[in-house]
């Protein structure tokens, strides 16, 4: 780590910065982060994406590493790190880097660990200070393989962490969603069925909490029962014992109505960590 040089990622950024866009540095970053050799992906999300996630999603073959929140050049990151879509974004994600792609901090369980820069700025010239210790910062948020479990406490603090960015997630969605979209209809649905006044707000409460405890439920229950299909997203409610049957309809009426698409987005990128942590 890194894939590329950093002589080659700095002349990207500093070809680059006349563009006027954090994104036109997109490519650069991608590069740097990737590693065919050990199979880590940086996935370019989509501008304004439903999922209200930062702008880089790095995995391990289908393993959630972390995210990656890209500002442009030059912003103050003291600033930034100040904002409330940061704020949210570092208490909901347990590895999390924030970079204007001079400077990058790296955040574990909703505190700063390191903060390295790479690089100034002096108008359109970049001047290296040293690449070791960015090197070792990506490598060490590259291989971070999540807290240790050692109490029922810590697994109700990781829970609640993962609960908050599922509700970040469908919060962003509704907001971004048309009325008729998935997500609001599952909304009316909920409404229709549990609570008449039920407003976003609380709908994006219930779903959060309710992916979060079924997962847990059905990934408990799959450990008790080996020798089965593996566990994943679309065949975790069949883990959840019949002992609680609303869970289990609610938690697979969720499933099947979200499909393949909304789903996709709010479920493999939230859901997943809770899958395995459990």
């Amino acid at each position: 780590m890194p894939s590329i040089s950093f002589d080659a990622y700095l002349k990207s950024i500093q070809n680059n910065l006349q563009k006027g866009s954090e994104r036109s540095h997109y490519p650069a970053m991608k590069d740097l982060l990737d590693d065919s050799d050990n199979d880590i992906e940086a996935i370019v999300e989509e501008k304004g994406n439903k999922a209200g996630i930062p702008d880089f999603t790095v995995r391990r073959r289908e393993l959630l590493v972390g995210y990656v929140a890209a500002k442009d050049v030059g912003l103050d990151l003291d600033q930034i790190e100040k904002s409330e879509q940061l704020q949210r974004y570092i208490e909901a994600f347990p590895n999390l880097v924030l970079t204007n792609y001079l400077e990058f901090r790296w955040y574990v369980n909703g505190k700063r660990r390191q903060k390295e820069i790479l690089a100034d700025r002096n108008e359109n010239k970049l001047q290296v200070r040293a690449t070791e210790k960015i090197a070792a910062l990506l490598d060490q948020f590259i291989n971070y393989t999540g807290e240790i479990i050692s109490s029922p406490e810590d697994r109700a603090r990781q829970m609640a962490r993962l609960t908050k960015a599922i509700r970040l997630a469908t919060t962003t969605a509704l907001e971004g969603e048309r009325k008729d979209g998935e997500l609001h209809q599952l909304k009316q649905g909920f409404s229709e069925v549990l609570l008449p006044d039920l407003n976003d707000a609380d709908f994006a409460d219930m779903y959060a909490q309710t992916i979060s405890y079924g997962l847990f439920v059905a990934r408990v229950g799959h450990a008790q029962n080996p020798g089965g299909e593996p566990f994943t997203r679309r065949t975790a409610g069949t883990y959840i014992p019949a002992t609680n049957p609303f869970l289990k309809r609610l938690f697979n009426t969720i499933v099947r109505r979200n499909g393949c698409s909304q789903s996709d987005r709010l479920g493999d990128r939230r859901w997943g960590a809770i899958a395995v942590s459990g």
